[in-house]
């Protein structure tokens, strides 16, 4: 599911690093929104993420999402998912419903509920093929990438709730523009494109490690002391 929000541009300002820079769909707003997926095939197995997206963002000439942080459900799963190239990850645990054409799913990091997302689905129904660009930055340098999707997009409607303790609730998300739910989705993710950063052997495989004094959790500063719960690859 994907579920998109127009959002202040000077108000999600803070939460994009440098050099990226918030991009406008509308003036003055910018694209915001949610991912969450479950992975029943494929190269990883069974696998659950989740990610929130502040903005959409300009880099140079090219546009595309930033993306802080994935969450996944297990720290063995961080490793093999090698499609992010450096993004930063930590572990949840996922809970999916399903009512009929409802369908519910409840994300906690740290024993804590993040997000609850009630979504009906299948009001209207395409086949789609598109591609989404995304960015994320490690250290001083850029990582691009970008992912191909082919499946069956249904329009819907959802209900979103994000409790008060949540880290999420610094994005302020509460212009929702669009729901989608999409179904039978195949999804290519392309090698990654770099600036100021040097990239081992191996990339094309999809891993590789950035040595950093300082390392982020979610967008978070910390220090490799208190990274326990958090993983770079």
């Amino acid at each position: 599911m994907m579920i998109f929000y127009l959002a202040s541009s000077r108000r999600m300002i803070p939460f994009v690093p440098a050099p990226l820079e918030v991009a406008d769909v509308l003036p003055g707003f910018t694209l915001s929104g949610l991912y969450a997926a479950s992975y029943n095939t494929g190269a990883f197995g069974a696998l659950s993420e989740f990610s929130a997206f502040p903005a959409l963002v300009r880099y140079r000439k090219k546009k595309g999402f930033y993306v802080p942080c994935s969450r996944v459900e297990s720290m063995e799963d961080t490793y093999f998912h090698k499609g992010v190239w450096g993004l930063h990850q930590e572990k949840a645990a996922f809970e999916w419903k399903q009512e009929k054409s409802r369908y519910i799913l409840t994300v906690q990091s740290g024993g804590e509920k993040i997000i609850e997302i009630r979504l009906s689905a299948k009001r209207l129904s395409l086949p789609i093929q598109t591609s989404f660009p995304f960015f994320h930055v490690r250290g001083n340098g850029i990582v691009s990438y970008h992912a191909d999707y082919a499946a069956r997009v249904h329009l819907s409607t959802s209900a979103v709730e994000i409790p008060e303790k949540s880290p999420l609730t610094i994005y302020g998300f509460n212009r929702k523009l669009l729901t989608t739910f999409w179904e039978s989705s195949k999804i290519v993710l392309h090698s990654p494109e770099s600036e100021n950063i040097v990239i081992p052997e191996g990339v094309s495989e999809g891993i590789f490690k950035i040595g950093q004094e300082q390392r982020e959790s979610c967008g978070v500063k910390k220090s490799a002391d208190e990274c326990s719960s958090c993983h770079i690859v």
